[in-house]
């Protein structure tokens, strides 16, 4: 089938184009076709993506190729790009000058990381000064397993996308509001 030959989502109208078939008539293949992966236990099964539908893994099933091929193993993600991807996440598009002084540090190899990772891209658009301007990737969605740049902001969807940003900031609010105001010494006479 179409889905097993192409490594990305494909939109259901270039499923039907494949098929030679209008949209419903390709919905109803699809849907077929699901229905016989979930009924026997295969080791695929079809995912609707932001940007269309794949063929993918079972979750259950993933470890085996990534056995038999250590590269295809997912590699972790520094605390350094999870920083550095939600800043450009909820700030895009965003300048590679603005990310530093977020982060009061150079982040250049850190964002060509995410770069390599297809996580950030360039937008068309240039700063004043000709800066290019980062934003997320579809990848990025699948990766911290959202649906759309929306559902970040949701009530708890940060600290889920970006646990470790999030570990301690309880506390650290918890304690602050525990602090008593100091009368001001030029009011107290």
């Amino acid at each position: 089938m179409i889905l097993g030959s192409v490594n990305r989502a494909i939109t259901l109208s270039d499923l039907a184009r494949g098929l030679g078939s209008d949209e419903r008539a390709a919905e109803d293949a699809l849907r077929d076709f699901e229905a016989d992966l979930s009924a026997a236990d295969r080791g695929f099964q079809v995912r609707h993506r932001t940007h269309g539908i794949r063929l993918e893994s079972k979750p259950q099933f993933a470890a085996l190729p990534q056995a038999a091929i250590p590269e295809w193993a997912p590699r972790p993600i520094s605390e350094q790009a999870i920083e550095v991807v939600a800043i450009i996440a909820m700030k895009q598009p965003v300048s590679i000058s603005e990310i530093n002084e977020i982060r009061g540090i150079e982040s250049t190899a850190t964002l060509q990381t995410l770069r390599d990772r297809k996580l950030v891209a360039r937008t068309a658009q240039l700063g004043p000064h000709r800066e290019k301007y980062w934003r997320t990737t579809s990848l990025f969605l699948e990766t911290f397993g959202v649906s759309s740049l929306d559902d970040l902001y949701k009530e708890g969807a940060l600290e889920q996308a970006f646990p470790s940003m999030y570990s301690g900031v309880a506390d650290d609010v918890d304690q602050a509001e525990e602090v008593e105001p100091q009368p001001d010494a030029a009011t107290s006479e």
